[in-house]
């Protein structure tokens, strides 16, 4: 009788065991999938937030006018939005998040619909939006720039800008270190990391930064006009990067971003720098009038 009831014990025990395992497998999957939730939403939180803050303190920015003081918090504003976005989109990079969901979607239509007459000009963009495009376009630009102001100011600002914006890229592909699209669907080979996009981050960076610097001192309407185009150009750039495979789309948008926050530095940098020139400019012909004994402008500053 004993040996009927032992087996029975046994096979209880097992049982019991069986659910008890069962029962915290599940609850580890609950928890995990609470804390992925809960950081999905956190994300969703911090990107709705960095947008709406970098969104707000444009309008206001344009707004402010000349009131320098309100001016530098929109500036301020904007950098914290961008930057928001940015460290929230390479987080879920790095971790595979939800952010990320649409790029072999992207990826795999993109690749689906190359096409040999429009494979052959995608592929001079995007040498031409290359680092060595950009720096040469850099130089040439803040000449003109730097020509027309009388100063380097404007071409250092410029390059410099650039080349931080490239050097962050840079640094910013070495923490989150993430692995290109697979070899066969690229058409340039690429093997170093791929978030975020170099050329997109050059792209904003430099077109942007050349439509402010032009832009300064017009109406508003043909400032945006300048933005629009370079937004135009950029745009052209990343999806070329897109169609041949070099990156994921979540690559070039987190390039645009990094591109843009430098070009919102770099022009808040630029506007200063004019704003002083032009305020020295405008006391500098009352000094000089002044000193030279010209106070009477019908006499040039000779005797009567």
């Amino acid at each position: 009788m004993s040996e009927v009831v032992q087996p029975a014990v046994s096979l209880a025990s097992a049982h019991d065991a069986s659910v008890r395992a069962n029962l915290v497998g599940r609850a580890h999957e609950v928890v995990a999938d609470i804390h992925q939730g809960g950081a999905a939403t956190l994300v969703l939180v911090v990107v709705a937030g960095g947008a709406a803050i970098f969104l707000g303190a444009s309008v206001w920015r344009n707004l402010q006018g000349d009131r320098r003081g309100q001016a530098a918090a929109a500036i301020a504003m904007q950098c914290t939005g961008l930057a928001a976005v940015l460290v929230a989109l390479a987080y879920q990079v790095r971790a595979g998040g939800w952010l990320t969901g649409a790029d072999p979607a992207v990826l795999g239509w993109f690749t689906g619909h190359r096409s040999d007459w429009v494979t052959g000009p995608a592929i001079a963009v995007t040498d031409a939006g290359g680092p060595a495009g950009t720096i040469i376009l850099a130089v040439a630009i803040g000449a003109v720039l730097s020509r027309r102001a009388r100063s380097p100011i404007p071409a250092l600002i410029l390059i410099g800008t650039a080349g931080a914006a490239a050097l962050a890229s840079t640094v910013t592909k070495s923490v989150v270190g993430r692995a290109r699209p697979p070899i066969v669907s690229q058409v340039l080979l690429e093997t170093d990391h791929s978030f975020p996009s170099g050329h997109a981050t050059g792209a904003m960076v430099l077109f942007t930064m050349a439509a402010l610097m032009f832009g300064y001192g017009l109406p508003p309407a043909r400032r945006a006009l300048l933005l629009v185009l370079a937004a135009a150009v950029t745009v052209v750039v990343s999806v070329t990067r897109l169609y041949l495979g070099e990156h994921w789309l979540s690559d070039v948008v987190g390039g645009m971003l990094l591109g843009g926050l430098a070009a919102v530095i770099g022009g808040a940098l630029y506007t200063t720098w004019m704003d002083r020139t032009r305020a020295r400019g405008a006391a500098s012909p009352d000094e000089n009038y002044t000193h030279s004994g010209r106070s009477d402008p019908t006499t040039m500053g000779y005797a009567a």
